[in-house]
């Protein structure tokens, strides 16, 4: 397995004994990309920092030295640094003792060649997994940085990065641009977390997950007896985001009707429930998301769009990300491999050539789903991985009736965004755009229980 190219590992090599030192140091570097030979620890000791990603490989008995005492004085700086001890063969029970007091392994001399690059290989990957797991829970408690929210440094990234925050203060209507899965509510999230409305509610509504005689009810809310099924009032979305952000999902979903409707409300900054003559003030700042472009769109009103669209911003489609893929996917994986209880492995070459040069159509949606499926296989096939949506049927499956496939198909999927938002069914519901009877049926069709994902 070769060295990540994008983050290496500077593997450390320790040996009194030039021969040794030399050639250890020449076979490392037949797999990995950084590898820095000296003669004694005193050498480089000053250059270990805490966090530094390292790996150390160091004789036992040097002249001037003790690589026990100097693995010791390691872990004082930072005891996640792997130390590899190189011992003889009348060493091997003082090395054995060593592992108690931290040391990673130890290796007796003299050494198979792919024995030691096996042992360099596991500490390697041990010592990036504990900094991408240390990364990870930086980001968590930092909930002030968009950094925590927003993966990536990519030019695409940190434009879109400081949009944000520059349009977040602004309290005026923004409008989001991007493809479906780019993370259009994420941005939207962050816009309203990063203004003066942030202690106000966030509220979301997918425009295209509501049918459209429903669409009214939803955004200005209805009295009770307004309809037959009008048990008692509701309130309405833009009423619900008084003093907060409502968030319109695909709002080039909307009937002309409903975008004449919600136009006046935003006009007049008041809404007229369904069934009812008395006007409720709002006060609410609108996002809105669409995929599509909606200027001089016949099926959008123009007078609304320029309403909306006060502010910009687009979302970069992940393969303009070239720059965060493989970060994005290393994070993601980690984070599955945790919930599933999969142990993670840093991704080979292959693997790495294969999501670069993947088009990722369905975005950082679709790159989650796909580390989803990597861990599952335990990070060591990332052809099932990335297997699409319409994946090629298994030989094995050619002989079953069509209706039999879909079925298997589509209970597969419902599995999937089940495990995926933890068994939240009404997440589940937005995303495959299903009502919540027709998603129960094929429940109890399938046999799925949401408890077992939660």
């Amino acid at each position: 397995m070769a060295e990540n190219t994008l983050n290496p590992t500077r593997i450390i090599v320790i040996d009194d004994d030039y021969d040794i030192r030399i050639n250890t140091a020449e076979l490392i570097s037949t797999r990995f990309n950084q590898v820095d030979e000296y003669e004694s620890p005193s050498a480089v000791e000053a250059e270990i920092i805490k966090g530094g990603n390292v790996v150390i490989l160091t004789d036992l008995r040097m002249p001037n030295d003790d690589g026990l005492e100097f693995a010791k004085r390691v872990y004082k700086i930072d005891p996640e640094i792997p130390v590899i001890l190189m011992t003889g063969y009348g060493d091997v029970s003082i090395a054995v003792d060593a592992l108690k007091h931290g040391v990673y392994d130890f290796i007796e001399k003299p050494f198979e060649a792919d024995h030691l690059l096996e042992a360099i290989n596991r500490a390697v990957d041990k010592r990036r997994l504990t900094l991408s797991v240390e990364q990870l829970e930086k980001q968590r408690l930092n909930e002030n940085s968009i950094d925590s929210q927003l993966i990536g440094e990519s030019h695409p990234m940190r434009r879109l990065k400081r949009d944000i925050l520059d349009f977040a203060p602004m309290d005026i209507p923004v409008m989001i641009h991007g493809e479906t899965g780019a993370g259009k509510e994420l941005a939207a999230l962050c816009l309203h977390e990063y203004s003066r409305r942030k202690d106000g509610n966030f509220v979301a509504l997918n425009c295209a997950a509501i049918p459209e005689q429903l669409a009214e009810s939803e955004l200005f809310g209805f009295v009770k007896g307004a309809f037959t099924d009008a048990k008692q009032a509701r309130t309405g979305k833009l009423e619900y985001a008084n003093g907060g952000t409502l968030f319109l999902d695909e709002i080039e979903s909307l009937s002309l009707n409903i975008q004449a409707k919600l136009l006046r409300a935003i006009s007049d900054q008041k809404v007229i429930p369904v069934g009812s003559n008395k006007s409720i003030p709002i006060n609410c700042r609108i996002i809105s998301a669409t995929k599509e472009d909606l200027r001089n769109n016949a099926n959008f009103r123009q007078d609304l769009f320029f309403r909306l669209q006060v502010a910009e911003v687009k979302i970069p489609p992940l393969r303009d990300r070239s720059d965060d893929i493989v970060h994005l996917f290393e994070v993601f994986t980690i984070k599955h491999c945790k919930q599933l209880s999969t142990q993670y492995r840093s991704i080979t070459p292959y693997a790495r050539e294969r999501i670069l040069n993947y088009d990722w159509p369905g975005n950082v949606r679709e790159l989650i789903n796909v580390t989803t499926r990597y861990a599952i296989k335990n990070c060591s096939d990332i052809d099932y991985a990335l297997e699409s949506d319409d994946r090629v049927i298994d030989q094995s499956q050619e002989s079953l009736p069509l209706k039999q496939l879909v079925e298997d198909y589509e209970a597969s999927v419902i599995k999937l965004k089940l495990h995926e938002h933890k068994g939240k069914v009404s997440k589940v519901l937005e995303e495959l755009s299903i009502e919540h009877r027709t998603f129960n049926q094929k429940l109890n069709k399938y046999g799925i229980q949401t408890s077992d994902y939660k």
